[in-house]
C-alpha cells in the first residue's frame, strides 16, 4: 500500500519506495526549453522535491519517470551535469557557519564531478571556477 511522502524531498526515494506522487513533470518540460525562472513557494510546498525531480531529469534517469508525463516527452539521450547546492537540514547560526557549509557543498560538487578548483579562499571565485570547469569539461565551446 502506498503512503504519503511526508518530509521526503528525494524524487528517487519517492519513486522507488512506492510513495504517492502527484505528477508535475510537465512543468519540467517547460523549464527545459530555456529561459530564466524564479521558483517561489511557501515553506513545505515541495520546492526541494521539485528541484530534485528536475535534477534527476537532467541527469537522464529515465527509469524514475516511467508512467509520468516526462517519460515520453523528454530527450533522454541528452544528459547534463548538475550543480545542486542544498542548504536544507542545517543549523546556520552566523556567516561563518554559512561560509563553512557552502565550502563543504562546493567540495562535494568537485568530488562528484571529478573537477578541482584552486580558488578556495573566496566563495565567489570558488563557485565561479567550479561552474567554468564544469562547463569546460562537458562542452567543447568556450563561453568567452
Amino acid at each position: 500500500m502506498k503512503t504519503l511522502p511526508i518530509g521526503i524531498s528525494s524524487f528517487e526515494k519517492i519513486r522507488t519506495d512506492n510513495f504517492y506522487y502527484v505528477d508535475k513533470t510537465h512543468f519540467i518540460e517547460k523549464l527545459g526549453k530555456g529561459g530564466y525562472y524564479f521558483l517561489s513557494r511557501p515553506r513545505r510546498f515541495g520546492k526541494s522535491l521539485f528541484v530534485d525531480t528536475l535534477k534527476q531529469a537532467f541527469l537522464g534517469k529515465k527509469e524514475l519517470f516511467e508512467g509520468l508525463y516526462l517519460y515520453n516527452n523528454w530527450d533522454w539521450g541528452k544528459t547534463y551535469p548538475v550543480v545542486h547546492i542544498d542548504f536544507g537540514g542545517n543549523l546556520i547560526k552566523d556567516d561563518k557557519d554559512l561560509e563553512h557549509l557552502i565550502k563543504i557543498r562546493l567540495k562535494n560538487i568537485e568530488n562528484s564531478l571529478g573537477i578541482s578548483s584552486e580558488y578556495k579562499d573566496s566563495i565567489r571565485d570558488y563557485f565561479r571556477d567550479i561552474l567554468l570547469k564544469v562547463y569546460e569539461k562537458y562542452n567543447t565551446k568556450k563561453w568567452f
